[in-house]
């Protein structure tokens, strides 16, 4: 799978839970897909129709803080319904519910990872590149920042195989562009 949001067609390929805060808008260099946040729920942005098994998924990522100076990047991996899913959550700050990898399970979160910087991942309004990798035999999500080799949290979890992906914000203004995703097992939908 791969997008860039060149077009207004690249909307349709995902499912929002409020289409009226996401949109595409032109940066300085390309297109790329933005959700506002205006009120504290999280913002879903969930790939149409594909459900992943193993993959590799590459995206630039931008969060732009809120009136709190908070900053948040979301990712959802596994994703069945919204009471089901993992959730990467990379922040400009590490407290006890942010910045880490989550599974939310039958409406229940439940921390997977440590918070192990307590500056946060996003230190600024730039462009990051992430990259997650999930391995459904080693039960295993791995997520890497910017040009790092070793990955900014691994969790080990047997909950949830395949399913679908997204990206999301609760807090800031979240930016997407570039993605790309690589996976031998995709099923365009569910049975």
């Amino acid at each position: 799978y791969q997008q860039n949001f060149n077009d207004n067609k690249a909307l349709t390929e995902f499912a929002f839970n409020d289409a009226r805060v996401w949109g595409i808008f032109k940066g300085s260099n390309s297109f790329y897909l933005q959700g506002i946040q205006d009120r504290l729920v999280l913002n879903r942005a969930i790939i149409n129709n594909k459900i992943f098994g193993d993959f590799i998924l590459e995206a630039d990522v931008m969060s732009v803080a809120d009136s709190s100076g908070r900053m948040e990047v979301g990712l959802f991996l596994g994703y069945k319904d919204s009471t089901r899913y993992y959730y990467v959550q990379l922040t400009n700050h590490c407290d006890s519910l942010a910045q880490g990898i989550f599974l939310m399970n039958k409406g229940t979160l439940k921390r997977l990872t440590e918070c192990s910087n307590q500056e946060g991942a996003l230190l600024d309004h730039k462009w990051h590149k992430i990259r997650l990798e999930r391995n459904i035999v080693a039960r295993t999500i791995r997520i890497f920042l910017d040009k790092s080799t070793t990955p900014l949290f691994v969790a080990k979890d047997y909950e949830i195989v395949m399913g679908s992906v997204g990206f999301g914000s609760m807090y800031g203004t979240i930016r997407i562009d570039n993605i790309k995703i690589w996976s031998q097992t995709v099923q365009e939908e569910w049975y």
